[in-house]
């Protein structure tokens, strides 16, 4: 429903809280600039600054914070944890967010992620770079709806972007390279769009879509997945009571995925136009790659 889109195409630009100085802001230095922001509406803007953190900023209730420019970089759990209310907002435009990895966060349970939202968070990605050493680039669960436009997520540890239970996810105009194993990862009752979007050289899937997931894409590039023996895009409603979704327009272009471009397995509605290599699934992910995502 488009009642419950992000609407966030203004940005307001008056009383910007700015950081000049090119230095390095703390933890500290960052959490005052932050709660200024959110107190006055203003924008922070951070560019040619970098801020290095070592616990997640965490965003609640109905606080909106709107970000522009800079370098964040962390190695708590993530570097935003969102948890808001549908009137609370994460917005950032042009940052360059880095999580890297941290000697006490090495069980897999643990290894986090560069953004992570739950609840009822809305996050909006401008433009943004977006990366994590060792865990996932976005981690959606619960009802966390998070939109991307022209962003680059290239190799993280875990997948690049995952959406369990009812999170919301729609990627615009933007590129995803080396997922490793996934570039997105869905399932549960996730929803994911993807449009004008370009998904390149995934090790395993592209996309991996199970439960009761629905994928939409659309004027996107599939291209270059590299395992051998699953399909780029792999739909799979196995459990009772599953079913899941799938629609690929004609206008989409795959090429050169090893494993075939696409597979579904079980209950899952097909809206599928145009010509792609389809294939029967033979590794079922959510089960033979479970431990990895």
């Amino acid at each position: 429903s488009n009642t419950h889109r992000l609407d966030c195409r203004g940005m307001p630009v008056r009383h910007r809280c700015s950081s000049q100085s090119t230095h390095i802001l703390t933890g500290r230095d960052f959490a005052g600039l932050a709660s200024e922001a959110i107190k006055t509406g203003s924008v922070l803007d951070l560019a040619q600054s970098r801020v290095e953190l070592h616990e997640p900023f965490k965003l609640g209730s109905d606080e909106v914070l709107r970000i522009t420019g800079g370098t964040i970089v962390g190695d708590g759990h993530s570097i935003f944890q969102v948890q808001t209310s549908r009137k609370g907002l994460l917005e950032l435009r042009e940052c360059e967010l880095r999580h890297l990895p941290c000697v006490e966060r090495s069980t897999q349970s643990s290894l986090g992620a560069a953004l992570f939202a739950r609840g009822k968070a809305r996050v909006a990605l401008h433009g943004c770079s977006i990366s994590s050493q060792a865990g996932f680039g976005i981690w959606l669960v619960q009802k966390a709806w998070v939109e991307l436009h022209g962003c680059t997520l290239a190799r993280s540890g875990r997948s690049s972007i995952v959406a369990f239970e009812n999170a919301r996810l729609d990627v615009c105009d933007s590129l995803l390279s080396d997922g490793t194993p996934h570039a997105i990862c869905a399932r549960g009752d996730a929803r994911v769009r993807v449009r004008a979007t370009r998904i390149e050289r995934a090790e395993v899937r592209a996309i991996y879509i199970y439960h009761s997931a629905q994928l939409d894409v659309h004027s996107s590039t599939i291209s270059g997945s590299r395992h051998a023996e699953v399909a780029a895009i792999q739909i799979d409603s196995l459990r009772p009571g599953d079913e899941g979704q799938v629609t690929l327009a004609a206008c989409n272009i795959f090429a050169d995925n090893a494993g075939g471009d696409l597979s579904v397995t079980g209950n899952v509605k097909r809206y599928v136009d145009g010509e792609v290599d389809e294939r029967v699934a033979t590794d079922f992910g959510a089960f033979s790659w479970r431990s990895r995502y």
